[in-house]
């Protein structure tokens, strides 16, 4: 009831404020009239009537609806034909979104009205959006038949011309993360949470037509589509267009105040389930969403998703339009969109191209995508396919190609490489220059010729700042002089001491389009913060006499000839930087640093070596250093076997430019090797340990853990699985941020990129942020917590601690820091003060504090886990770990676990436990087990933690149970909440009436066959409709008997028809016959309180024999 007041109520309400239709069943047990949902059946997922209904009402000629019954059914069939094909979801889901919005068209034989053949049929009207049905239903029961529960009641459905557009699970704040728990219970509805034996219990047809879901408490609300976890749902955090902005974003209103106070605010009001609905429910908004920002992509061989744009992704097109459209010089129109890397630039172009193409006043827009490196434009290619509308032959791969590929006017999508607009001359400046000069004649420059001069074309830049400036700009702006021109960046040029700011580059306006920072993209989860770490070696060096020095040591094998020949043909620098000695030690630094830290979490790492060649003997060296610790390992007293084996299943890749003929053999090899063991695709993959039955691995290509690098991948290499970058070249201002961001793509369990500076750039740092300019000192200084120097996390970890202390201190618990540090001498004490903390969080509040702070603390604790800082605090953790899992298991609490911990702070915190008799990854002990006696005796001694660890259990195992035998449990519950009322206080008492409780639930019904004269099949049945129809009323002797022959016959008439092969599926006839008789036995049965209530009674008593299939048909 809570849940529905706080948060499903509301929600209906901001919808019913948007004009969507709303059918609200309450929250009052089971519905049990499929017609209140508008259907004639529980098994049902969409509104047929309701389809059909809309359907014909947005296809018409001249006004007429011109869609016969039908037609109208067929359609309906043929629209949710994926439910009975033989389908993954994601397939299905996809066959259903392209036939929405018209990628698969949609036909009839014939239009009756016109006479029209085969015309196109709209399920959607995107143009007229209001023409929809939008209609919002809470308690939406589907029951799932033959599944190990008897269905699903998602809180609210939402459909759009009957389809089920999006799955709403709301949580009150009554366990510790309810955004969590409501994910699971969207992905068990779905059935994407997996299984370990592959059972399943949701009902996936629901998600056929499923745009996103959503997660809420009120407090927050996060979408996500059908392919993502709980890291990938995101709030949605603006409204936009301005226009349906009508509430504060930036501050929360005086009743939401008073809502949350009790539960305690979030920092951002913006990601309130009020924003959530207004920006991304709005019916408008919806269906656009729909239409022009959905895709399904390939992340990665073999593995598709499907992706639903983020809000400052609709932001920003939505902006780009409004330019084109309003604007009226090409000067005008252009801008720049600053996003910061990983929050998908990319595909926001691809999602603009989609906008554009159905705008009538803007869709014949030539649209050009421009990029300055090969790898960009083999992956924005990729990307740009998603548009619907790109080939290959698209792609302007020669300087010659420019004019006849992009001087017509066809509106058509391009791509080309910047680099084609530069003048061949000076291409070959030196050589032409020194032949001038010997012919004694001054040279004669032709400008670059204009490739087009219509004003209806649109040039998207990517990286922009890059190719802003110099011959190459100047030619794009000359070859296009009136196209628009937007550019994108995640680094723009901003200080005076760049010739020209990006955004006064290509901008009239001189502001930006949009922004999104990297302390938003940070604070929205989209992409994450960067610890750095700097080894502060001998290899940092700052002056010249200490770095000669430094030089001398390395070469001082070589002969001072040979000393002055390396420096002469190198350079003393790179000579130094490449050497082998140097090189090893980091090598087996980076492998010490990589199996200690990244490696037991299951991320992949990238090495930036200063040359071609630095990088490829890192390959060799690093292969070398991992063999060498395989050895130490096995050394080791109790080797880790497991440690081994991972090490041993490690490869190396490679990735650089091919030299001249002349490039070493082992280069060749190394990129050669890189080649067969397609370094690249297998480096973005998820570690594979699984074998076949000889033990030999089945994807030994996944063990691709290292790339190493030179400039290749330092620019839009997108592999989340990437958490850690080894430096070990210069790289300056915005360069450096492009090749850091390689680290900063989320992923499940990856908490922050890891950037490891063995050359020094840390003084690059506050310069390559300052390219941002003084006038943005602010942002600047927030940056700089987004690059924070590891150690600089040691406070942080230290303040996460002490939090945790406080959060027990206050409640009084004053020697809780004694406690967490083992230091309690008096055992006895010891043990009561940890009850004391478990009852503390019996408060769901302080539960969910206490949640927040020790995910915060194992967090810190993992990223500084191997450092000598971190060891003082292993045995609090151990504590804390501990504390956990009494409180899920006493509370029965299923958020509160240590899945989310890191393997490192996991294993060390399972090995304790495990000492303790407590496995974190089993189940709290059920109330009926053998072992639950053993569990409550360990309380011995405080009769208050006995009884609140048996008053948890009964109330679980009540709930578990009560749908199978409704009257008997719920007597349990009411006798369970009179002991605690009794004898209020007395624990010892309330332990005893508890146990008798238990044995009582034990036993069940038994022993109460022969004093009722009904077997254990007749008895629930009995007992339900006494329960429904009588309450308390005193029932006399003779209802007593007539009840009896009532409830004999009706389940003798149960047990003679459901006993036959798969009753409950696909005998629809069967089922409704029978309930026909039930309903006639009841409604005839001469009892006057039963037969008033018989089509209630009918409907719940098939559901009852539905629950209780296995026990009547022993």
């Amino acid at each position: 009831m809570a849940e529905y007041i706080n948060v499903e109520k509301p929600f209906l309400e901001k919808l019913r404020a948007l004009n969507w239709r709303i059918i609200d069943q309450g929250s009052f047990g089971i519905p049990q009239d499929p017609a209140k949902s508008l259907r004639t059946s529980f098994k049902e997922v969409t509104l047929k009537q309701e389809f059909k209904k809309a359907v014909k009402k947005i296809n018409v000629v001249n006004g007429i609806e011109w869609l016969t019954d039908k037609q109208l059914e067929d359609l309906y069939n043929e629209t949710i034909a994926a439910e009975r094909a033989n389908l993954s979801l994601l397939e299905a889901n996809k066959q259903v979104f392209e036939k929405l919005i018209g990628v698969t068209k949609t036909t009839v034989a014939k239009n009756e009205v016109t006479g029209e053949e085969n015309p196109l049929v709209k399920l959607i009207d995107f143009k007229h959006w209001d023409n929809n049905e939008f209609l919002a239903i809470n308690q939406f029961r589907i029951v799932t038949p033959g599944g190990p529960r008897e269905g699903i009641i998602p809180d609210i459905v939402l459909f759009v011309n009957g389809l089920p557009f999006s799955v709403v699970e709301c949580k009150d704040v009554d366990v510790a993360d309810p955004i969590s728990s409501s994910v699971e219970q969207l992905m068990r509805y779905a059935n994407t949470r997996g299984d370990d034996f592959g059972f399943t219990d949701g009902e996936e047809r629901l998600f056929h037509y499923n745009l996103f879901s959503v997660a809420t408490h009120g407090e927050e609300a996060r979408a996500g589509s059908i392919s993502g976890d709980f890291e990938y749902y995101l709030n949605w955090k603006d409204i936009f267009p301005e226009v349906y902005k009508n509430i504060d974003l930036l501050n929360y209103a005086a009743e939401e105040t008073a809502r949350y106070e009790n539960n305690g605010l979030q920092n951002d009001p913006r990601v309130r389930q009020e924003v959530l609905i207004q920006g991304l429910l709005n019916k408008e908004i919806l269906l656009d969403v729909l239409q022009h920002f959905t895709l399904f992509m390939e992340i990665k061989e073999g593995v598709e998703v499907k992706i639903v744009c983020r809000y400052q992704q609709y932001r920003a097109v939505g902006k780009i339009i409004d330019r084109l459209r309003n604007e009226t010089t090409g000067k005008t129109r252009s801008g720049v969109v600053w996003h910061t890397q990983g929050s998908g630039k990319s595909l926001t172009m691809v999602f603009f191209v989609r906008k554009l193409r159905s705008q009538n006043d803007l869709k014949d827009y030539k649209v050009i995508m421009m990029v300055d490196r090969k790898d960009l434009e083999k992956q924005l290619s990729a990307t740009a396919r998603l548009t619907n509308e790109f080939k290959e032959a698209n792609i302007v791969s020669s300087r010659k190609d420019l004019k006849p590929k992009l001087s017509g006017n066809a509106s058509d999508l391009s791509m080309v490489m910047v680099h084609k607009f530069v003048q061949e001359e000076l291409k070959h400046s030196k050589a032409l220059m020194k032949a001038f000069v010997e012919e004694g004649k001054v040279p004669e420059f032709k400008p670059f010729d204009v490739v087009n001069t219509s004003e209806r074309i649109v040039i998207l830049i990517d990286e922009a700042h890059r190719t802003q400036g110099g011959d190459m700009g100047d030619n794009l702006f000359t070859a296009f002089p009136k196209a628009a021109k937007i550019a994108f960046t995640g680094t723009p040029l901003l200080t005076d001491r760049h010739k020209q700011k990006t955004h006064e580059r290509f901008g009239g306006t001189g502001e930006f389009i949009d922004t999104y920072k990297i302390r938003e993209s940070v604070d929205d989860r989209a992409t994450l913060d960067i610890i750095y770490i700097g080894k502060t070696t001998n290899d940092n060096i700052k002056s010249k006499e200490a770095f000669d020095a430094e030089f001398e040591d390395v070469f001082k094998k070589q002969s001072k000839e040979e000393r002055e020949e390396i420096q002469k043909r190198y350079g003393t620098m790179r000579a130094y930087l490449e050497s082998m000695d140097r090189l090893r030690k980091i090598a087996k630094n980076i492998v010490n640093h990589y199996v200690n830290d990244i490696l037991p979490n299951g991320f992949k790492a990238m090495v930036v070596g200063s040359s071609i060649l630095a990088a490829a003997r890192y390959q060799y060296l690093i292969d070398e250093a991992l063999k060498e610790r395989v050895e130490i390992e096995k050394a080791k007293l109790n080797p880790d076997i497991d440690l081994i084996e991972k090490i041993n299943f490690i490869k190396i890749g490679t990735i650089v430019t091919k030299q001249d003929n002349n490039e070493q053999a082992f280069i060749s090899a190394a990129r050669k090797n890189a080649k067969e063991l397609k370094a690249v695709d297998n480096f973005k993959k998820d570690f594979d340990y699984s074998t076949d039955e000889e033990g030999n691995y089945l994807k030994p290509e996944t063990g691709v853990a290292f790339l190493c690098v030179c400039d290749k991948l330092l620019t839009g290499f997108d592999a989340p699985i990437a958490q850690v970058m080894y430096l070990d070249k210069s790289i300056r201002e915005h360069d450096l941020l492009q090749a850091i961001a390689r680290v900063n793509r989320t992923k499940k369990d990856k908490s922050h990129g890891i950037l490891v500076d063995y050359y020094g750039v840390s003084n690059h740092l506050k310069d390559a942020l300052n390219i941002w300019g003084a006038e943005d000192e602010e942002d600047i200084k927030e940056l700089l917590e987004y690059f924070r120097d590891i150690n600089k996390e040691i406070p942080v970890l230290e303040a996460r601690y002490n939090r945790m202390l406080q959060l027990f201190t206050d409640k009084g618990l004053t020697d809780f820091k004694k406690f967490a540090e083992q230091s309690m001498s008096d055992k006895e004490a010891e043990f009561q003060l940890a009850e004391d903390c478990i009852e503390l969080a019996e408060s769901i509040p302080f539960r969910a504090q206490f949640d927040t702070y020790i995910k915060a603390f194992f967090d810190s604790l993992d990223l500084l886990f191997n450092s000598e800082a971190a060891r003082k605090y292993y045995i609090p953790a151990k504590r804390f770990g501990y504390l956990l899992v009494r409180i899920k298991n006493r509370y029965k609490d299923p958020s509160m676990d240590l899945k989310w911990a890191k393997p490192k702070v996991r294993k060390m915190i399972d090995a304790h436990l495990e000492t303790l008799g407590i496995d974190s990854r089993v189940a709290p002990v059920s109330l009926l087990s053998k072992d639950f006696a053993k569990e409550v005796k360990k309380l011995e001694g405080n009769s208050k933690s006995k009884a609140s660890e048996m008053e948890h259990a009964i109330r679980r195992h009540i709930k578990v149970n009560i749908n199978k035998d409704p009257a008997l449990y719920k007597r349990f519950l009411k006798r369970m909440e009179e002991i605690i009322e009794r004898y209020q206080g007395n624990w010892d008492a309330i332990v005893a009436e508890f146990d008798q409780v238990r044995e009582d639930l034990a036993k069940g019904r038994k022993g109460d066959y022969e004093e009722e004269g009904l077997d254990e099949q007749q008895l629930p049945f009995y007992d339900f409709i006494i329960f429904s129809s009588f309450k308390d009323e005193v029932i006399s002797g003779a209802e007593k008997e007539a009840l009896k022959a009532l409830t004999i016959e009706l389940v003798s008439l149960l047990q003679d028809a459901i006993n036959k092969p798969n009753f409950w599926k696909g005998r629809a006839a069967e089922i409704r016959k029978l309930q026909g008789e039930i309903d006639d036995i009841i409604d005839f049965s001469g009892i006057d309180e039963v037969s008033k209530m018989h089509s209630k009674l009918s409907v719940e008593i098939m559901n009852l024999a539905k629950r209780r299939h296995q026990e009547l048909t022993k």
